[in-house]
């Protein structure tokens, strides 16, 4: 009775000392516990040499090194670790005293197993030369309270959420150069909104030597990346959705973004006021808009390239005319409007100023079909057909006429529009071209009646005679 009592009192202290596992005897390694992301999984491979309390590994780990608890290692070094995945859990149940830990060339390495417990003694962690693995898993190192330094220099990673570096409290040091960093949404940008002397950006050692590695934003500089994010956030108008796009680089080599301002479907009666510094394109489909009038006039909407207002209730947009944005505009979208007619010379002359222009839209507008003004509309959408991208939208508003109601403008025959008591538009062109064309024929008529007179008497005309 003695014996089993001393039995059970051991057991218990065993318990204890390592909660959480199963106790089991010193004498069974860990690959016949369990086969799936097992620490014994190449011990039959692996190369271990002991230096002092170094520890240092190749492969995997020998099986001599998973048999019980060793609290004589303080350093353990794993290179090429061979499998898919590391049990960190049982990593540190064998090797509970570990002060250093690193995890170098481990080219197959995807995914960990368990968790580093509130136990762990782990002061510093160096992961070097991981091509597979993209994230780190904040719950696999939230508890490792003794963790001052923290190196993931020169691997593959693209995402770190905040809690990695957050949570850890007494972490003092983080090197993060190397990886294929994602600075998009669910990658690094929640580091934006961190203050520039923030106390995570404060930790990463490293932090302006950080580039951008996914295709929006590839090659440029994290931070100033971030902090356009951060500014953008900032400044978005509510109730709005911003997103940079894009970023480029001018000659100098400063970074411009490229922000899409997002207000469509937000039951506005007003465009927004403001909009972030470096706002291309501006959305506002869907809203309760009657005029262009704040857009035009607002200076901060000259920087807009690209502005989108279908489906609004606008009526006219003569105050376009003669501002700088109609001239150097890329894309304006118009449809589903209650657009009847558009200044049409304005229209001609902006798009002929216009070296950015890419793309109009004026489809499915109620628009005013008769003969003073669909001539010089159809002739401005035949003109510039490759720019007006939606042609067979543009129609004649629905009437009782069966020639007009609902037809293509830019199809419709001028006949059908045009009948025998209707007089043609004059415009102010045709006026010039019919004065032009009377100078000419006055100047060839002089010529030839002078030249017959010439002729017939030899008298010179009456000018010649009277020049010196």
């Amino acid at each position: 009775m003695r014996v089993l009592a001393e039995a059970l009192v051991l057991f218990s202290v065993v318990s204890v000392v390592t909660p959480g596992f199963q106790f089991r005897s010193r004498n069974i390694s860990d690959t016949t516990v369990s086969k799936h992301c097992s620490l014994g999984e190449f011990t039959s491979k692996a190369e271990c040499k002991l230096l002092q309390y170094q520890l240092n590994c190749r492969i995997g780990l020998v099986n001599n090194w998973l048999r019980g608890i060793k609290r004589e290692i303080t350093h353990l070094r794993l290179v090429d670790w061979s499998g898919e995945c590391l049990n960190v859990a049982r990593l540190q149940y064998h090797f509970p005293e570990l002060i250093f830990l690193e995890l170098i060339n481990s080219t197959s390495l995807r995914s960990f197993k368990g968790h580093f417990t509130a136990l762990n003694k782990i002061e510093k962690l160096v992961v070097h030369g991981l091509e597979a693995l993209w994230e780190i898993p904040p719950e696999v190192m939230v508890e490792m309270q003794a963790l001052r330094e923290m190196d993931l220099r020169g691997n593959m990673l693209r995402h770190i959420k905040s809690p990695l570096l957050t949570k850890l409290n007494k972490l003092e040091r983080v090197y993060l150069a190397g990886n294929s960093w994602d600075c998009s949404d669910g990658g690094l940008d929640w580091l934006a909104m961190e203050s520039e002397n923030g106390t995570i950006r404060r930790k990463i050692v490293d932090y302006d030597d950080l580039v951008c590695h996914q295709q929006l934003y590839r090659g440029k500089p994290l931070n100033k990346v971030m902090d356009i994010i951060r500014t953008m956030r900032q400044t978005c108008p509510e109730p709005c959705v911003c997103t940079m796009t894009h970023v480029v680089s001018d000659p100098s080599g400063a970074v411009i973004p490229l922000i899409t301002v997002d207000c469509s479907n937000k039951d506005l009666e007003v465009p927004p006021a403001t909009l972030p510094p470096g706002a291309t394109t501006l959305r506002l489909e869907g809203n309760k808009l009657n005029t262009i009038r704040a857009i035009v006039h607002n200076p901060q909407y000259r920087v807009l390239t690209d502005l989108y207002l279908d489906n609004n209730s606008i009526s006219a947009v003569k105050e376009l005319e003669g501002t700088e944005w109609f001239s150097n505009f890329r894309v304006l979208s118009l449809r589903g409007n209650y657009l009847k007619q558009i200044p049409v010379y304005a229209f001609d002359k902006a798009f002929q100023l216009n070296n950015n222009l890419m793309h109009v839209f004026l489809g499915d507008n109620p628009w005013r079909c008769d003969c003073h003004y669909i001539p010089r509309f159809q002739s401005l959408l035949l003109k510039y057909r490759r720019v007006i991208r939606d042609l067979p939208d543009i129609k004649c508003s629905k009437s009782t006429d069966k020639k007009t109601s609902l037809a293509q403008i830019s199809t419709i025959p001028l006949g059908n529009i045009c009948g025998d008591d209707d007089v043609m538009p004059i415009t102010p062109i045709n006026i010039v071209n019919l004065v032009l064309l009377a100078l000419i024929l006055l100047v060839v008529g002089r010529f030839l009646y002078d030249w017959q007179t010439f002729k017939n008497t030899g008298q010179l005309p009456w000018l010649s005679s009277v020049l010196p």
